[in-house]
């Protein structure tokens, strides 16, 4: 028998095509501690000159250059967005170890068959935040699941692959040094 459908607010809910994986299923996890850097925040708005100086050193005779040469240098003058730099230096500094991590899954279960990058599993993260300081959840989850992308443990993280997602965040100020993030992945082998 078919599931009805729920309205509310005047808008017809279907019921969810909820993704069960059972048995045969296994968990993994995985252990990042310090601060977790938005990916999305704090990126540069950084000016490229190089055109434009190679230009004008091409054109350039005695020193000067004519209005329409300067005029066509600073047309080849554009803008970059610059990624943030905290969480490039976050990468490369967590990628070693997040890799480390996940060879360390290869070995306990690469005979039973898993392979990576998982093409598809649910996710629980655990941020155990040491201080007061109110984080946005989503903003580090989303740093957290491109550095699994970029570390080819998972496939990608859009819906085919990874969901559902689970985020939970407390605050453990007096009981950690360190905050901790908590990554679980469910999947069958």
């Amino acid at each position: 028998m078919a599931k009805r459908f729920q309205t509310y607010f005047g808008v017809p809910i279907p019921p969810f095509k909820e993704q069960k994986y059972g048995s045969g299923s296994t968990t993994i996890r995985f252990v990042i501690t310090g601060k977790i850097p938005s990916k999305k925040n704090n990126t540069m708005a950084v000016t490229i000159r190089s055109d434009a100086k190679y230009h004008l050193g091409k054109v350039a005779k005695n020193g000067m250059v004519s209005l329409k040469d300067a005029t066509n240098a600073i047309n080849k003058v554009h803008s970059k967005i610059r990624g943030n730099q905290e969480y490039q230096k976050w990468v490369k500094d967590w990628k070693p170890k997040i890799l480390e991590q996940m060879h360390t899954w290869v070995d306990r279960l690469g005979e039973k068959g898993l392979i990576f990058p998982l093409s598809r599993a649910t996710m629980s993260v655990r941020f155990y935040f040491n201080n007061n300081y109110l984080t946005d959840t989503i903003n580090k989850s989303q740093s957290v699941q491109d550095l699994l992308v970029d570390c080819k443990i998972l496939k990608d993280d859009n819906y085919n692959v990874l969901n559902p997602i689970h985020y939970a965040s407390a605050n453990y100020k007096d009981e950690l040094v360190d905050s901790i993030c908590f990554i679980s992945l469910t999947f069958k082998l």
